[in-house]
């Protein structure tokens, strides 16, 4: 069944066919992914410029012990203006002076997803040093060395983190910056008396772009938004030394980023773009957000990838096992199990999930 997309308003779509233009032209991220990270001044927050309007930090562990088995930090300091990713219902004045924070774990049944009003309700250093919103979470430091703490609804946790040179950059052009370092962590996380310590491999991760809210200084309504209508972005843990970074994105219904990234901790990153995410199966009942809105969220799915030479890379098949949690945008986390080959090798293990599919809501009539 072919997806309906939906309503999008003619500058909308401008916006997103000159946005494919120019990602297929000037985009260097490929490049970039395969040699070392050398551009640690670029992360800041960039509150008070005028030709940056949002930026983002992610810490992200797709490998935590149970009950937990992931945890999430997505931070948006401003507001894209993505059809994806606005949080539309808790965002209060002007969007570039709204901070969202959204984080959950597997264990509990009440994650956040929380609005802050820049510069009143949170601390931000504009050198980077300090992000603090709230009472909620605060990551300190400068590359390699971060600190992150935070605590909600029961749950406590800190960890310092060894981020390395290892980028992977899912876009990198004049207007927009986003980029994943792979990263050593270790630490703990408290949640109803008990303490579970933790180790391994996680992400931080960094975006600056420019956005309509530089000049609009309200929500835009959803026709007007850019028409990132799908997104999937997922990690695996393979081994103690070896990551993968799994992404989709589509605006207007094409792939505007489409890409697995393979991150070690002893070899140079790898990038392949011959890729291939199919959902088998969809859970049986629509997801419904806080503003109304259905989703269908997959509960089977499955990712096959071709090296440079057209041979089979990987090969997996994912089932996930863990409540979806609402505010990755107006989309989901979660976490899932999967078996599969890599390399010719049998391979099974955990992986995180971020998952938005954003459809014309008429396809939900009955």
């Amino acid at each position: 069944m072919k997806k309906l997309l939906p309503p999008s308003s003619l500058t909308s779509k401008i916006l997103g066919k000159s946005l494919l233009l120019a990602q297929s032209t000037l985009d260097q991220a490929i490049k970039y992914s395969t040699i070392p990270f050398s551009e640690p001044e670029i992360i800041r927050p960039r509150t008070e410029e005028k030709f940056y309007t949002w930026t983002h930090y992610g810490i992200f562990f797709p490998l935590l012990p149970e009950p937990h088995r992931y945890l999430n930090i997505m931070i948006l300091l401003g507001t894209p203006g993505a059809l994806a990713f606005d949080h539309d219902d808790i965002t209060l004045g002007d969007p570039c002076k709204t901070a969202t924070f959204f984080s959950s774990t597997a264990a509990l049944d009440e994650h956040l997803l929380k609005a802050y009003i820049m510069p009143e309700e949170a601390h931000i250093q504009e050198n980077g040093w300090q992000i603090e919103l709230g009472q909620e979470v605060s990551i300190e430091g400068t590359l390699p060395n971060i600190h992150l703490k935070g605590a909600y609804h029961g749950l406590k946790f800190e960890f310092d983190l060894d981020v390395t040179d290892q980028a992977s950059w899912f876009i990198k052009t004049p207007i927009y910056d986003h980029f994943s370092l792979l990263s050593k962590f270790k630490g703990q996380l408290e949640y109803q008396g008990q303490i579970t310590l933790a180790e391994g491999l996680c992400t931080y991760e960094y975006a600056r772009a420019a956005g309509a809210h530089g000049i609009v200084k309200k929500l835009l309504p959803e026709a007007y938004k850019l028409p990132l209508d799908f997104f999937t972005y997922q990690i695996i843990n393979l081994t103690e030394t070896t990551q993968l970074l799994l992404t989709k994105a589509d605006i207007l219904g094409q792939p505007a980023a489409y890409s697995l990234h393979v991150r070690h901790t002893d070899q140079p990153a790898e990038v392949y773009n011959n890729v291939e995410f199919k959902v088998i199966s969809h859970h049986v009942d629509d997801y419904i957000s806080p503003s109304g809105k259905k989703m269908r969220l997959p509960q089977l799915f499955s990712w096959s990838v071709k090296d440079d030479a057209n041979q089979k890379l990987l090969e997996i098949i994912a089932e996930v096992d863990s409540p979806y949690r609402y505010g990755h945008g107006i989309g989901y986390a979660s976490a899932y199990t999967f078996t599969g080959e890599y390399q010719n090798q049998k391979v099974q293990g955990r992986g995180y999930l971020e998952y938005i599919d954003v459809e014309d809501q008429n396809a939900f009539k009955d």
